[in-house]
């Protein structure tokens, strides 16, 4: 008698896995995005609860794209998700774009703005010696918490219904609502319209780099990384009051068209 309970036990777990597994295969990215929202928010929830403020936890997305990949696709398909996170020999050229499309941006705000009023705070030397720990932070925590669950996991999954254009849309309005947190405190009221220019700038941008480095999410991941370390961390604080709202709006006006034309243009070149 136990061991036939034990039997029938065993065999109603294995069902119930096999249950739970074709679910999830149904409505994977629906299940994803879930998992991320809630392993993401989860410390803004219970600060709003305290009378507190926080941020999105960045390593939510990760974390849910490995726990939905193990489900669906075992471990064959955890092999290929961790080989993307090293996928690094992709030639020179997205290299050039990864570093240097973000500080060419930057500097081309900066200098428009330079053109009408003066600089408020003084630059200095230290800010430049503080950007590789910067850099690296933001990649191995930022980048790293992002990127494999957005560029990874969820844009494949979408560009097996959709074109890089539509999926990047779709894409980028869930980013958009994942940094809901960050509204008020980091993000103020002013900027939230430019910062959604430059979301979804990047968005196309980012949809262009992960398509032409045969699916690397180590490029996005620095790309990423130098995105947040060049305007975060050495432009934006240069500016205040007025300026700095017309340097964001400068700054996502040109994300944007730039990230929609390269998408386009790849299309096009495509057909």
């Amino acid at each position: 008698m136990s061991k036939a309970w034990d039997l029938d036990s065993i065999g109603g777990l294995v069902s119930k896995c096999d249950g739970m597994r074709a679910f999830f295969r149904r409505h994977t990215l629906i299940a994803f995005f879930v998992t991320a929202f809630v392993l993401s928010w989860y410390p803004w929830i219970i600060a709003l609860l305290r009378g507190r403020t926080s941020g999105p936890n960045p390593l939510g997305p990760f974390v849910a794209a490995v726990i939905m990949t193990a489900l669906v696709s075992g471990r064959s398909g955890l092999r290929e998700f961790f080989s993307r996170l090293v996928r690094w020999r992709v030639g020179a050229k997205p290299y050039a774009i990864v570093f240097l499309i973000p500080i060419l941006i930057c500097l081309a705000g900066g200098g428009i703005i330079l053109c009408f009023a003066s600089l408020p705070s003084t630059f200095s030397i230290e800010k430049l010696r503080e950007v590789p720990e910067r850099f690296l932070f933001i990649f191995l925590f930022i980048g790293l918490g992002e990127e494999p669950g957005w560029r990874g996991f969820a844009l494949p999954q979408l560009q097996t219904k959709y074109s890089p254009l539509v999926a990047s849309l779709i894409l980028g309005s869930v980013w958009a609502l994942w940094h809901v947190p960050l509204v008020g405190n980091e993000l103020r009221w002013p900027i939230i319209p430019a910062f959604l220019l430059s979301l979804f700038g990047a968005t196309f941008m980012l949809t262009w780099l992960f398509n032409h480095t045969n699916g690397s999410v180590f490029l996005p991941m620095l790309f990423h990384a130098t995105v947040n370390t060049i305007g975060a961390g050495l432009i934006f604080p240069l500016f205040s009051g007025v300026a700095l709202i017309v340097l964001w709006y400068i700054y996502g006006v040109i994300w944007l068209c730039l990230g929609l034309a390269t998408l386009l243009f790849s299309a096009n070149r495509r057909r």
